[in-house]
This record gives C-alpha cells, sequence and structure tokens, in this order.
C-alpha cells in the first residue's frame, strides 16, 4: 500500500507533461503563414516567408515576419487555448512593414488554437479564424 502511494505523484506528474499537449507534436516545424484575417498570403517557399517554429520545452517561438526575425514566449493549455507573450523582432528595414506590423499586432490577438489536417488555424477570442498556417 506504501508503494502505491508513492506512485501517486509520479502518475500526477505524467499526466501534466507538456509532451501531452499538441505544441510538443509542432515542435521544430516550420509553420508557415498562408493567411491573415482572410486574406491568403503569397508564399515564395523561403525562410522568408512568415512563419513560426515552436519550442515546446521553453514555450518559446521563434521564425520570421516576413522580413525580421521574431521570438518569444507563448502559454498553451489543454482548452485549445494559445497566448503569445511579448514578441521581439530583429530591426532591418524591409520593404513590406505594413505586412509584417500587421502579423505581429494579429498574433498578439490569438487567443485560441486548432488543428485540422496539415493546418494550424489560430483564432481571436470570438473564436474566428486570424491567422491560418501549413
Amino acid at each position: 500500500m506504501k508503494n502505491i502511494l508513492y506512485l501517486i505523484p509520479f502518475f500526477i506528474l505524467a499526466a501534466c507533461s507538456s509532451k501531452s499537449f499538441p505544441d510538443s507534436k509542432w515542435e521544430d516545424k516550420q509553420w508557415t503563414l498562408v493567411e491573415m484575417t482572410g486574406v491568403p498570403v503569397q508564399i515564395s517557399g523561403t525562410n522568408q516567408d512568415a512563419h513560426l517554429i515552436f519550442d515546446a520545452e521553453r514555450s518559446e517561438i521563434s521564425g520570421s515576419g516576413g522580413c525580421n526575425r521574431i521570438f518569444g514566449p507563448y502559454e498553451i493549455d489543454k482548452k485549445n487555448t494559445l497566448e503569445f507573450g511579448n514578441i521581439g523582432a530583429t530591426m532591418m528595414a524591409c520593404q513590406n512593414s505594413a505586412f509584417e506590423n500587421k502579423f505581429l499586432e494579429t498574433l498578439k490577438s490569438v487567443r485560441y488554437y486548432q488543428q485540422t489536417g496539415g493546418q494550424l488555424l489560430l483564432k481571436n477570442g470570438e473564436k474566428r479564424v486570424i491567422l491560418k498556417f501549413q
């Protein structure tokens, strides 16, 4: 009976493991932005495309806004909630800085996620898709 009591905390910790969260499956995958607020985004198939890469162990993202490198923390919950913290970016001069600024502002509005097929859908507080990645 004593041995069982020692195992209970282990099982509780295992159940709370971040490996059960979907972001562990997103690890090191480059999610390329294909749609923002209902508008298709032109992609080139290069690292210059706006994209996110999740680091589930550190709960951080990295990627590109289309010109500058971006990075920052995120929080994910089992109730399909996802929020990004303060996202930083390098400060290179870009031709399409308006697009990049809109992308970064839209990331701040993310509250939910849904993974369906090969797509990652990020939603706002009203659960409307505001960013679509593949």
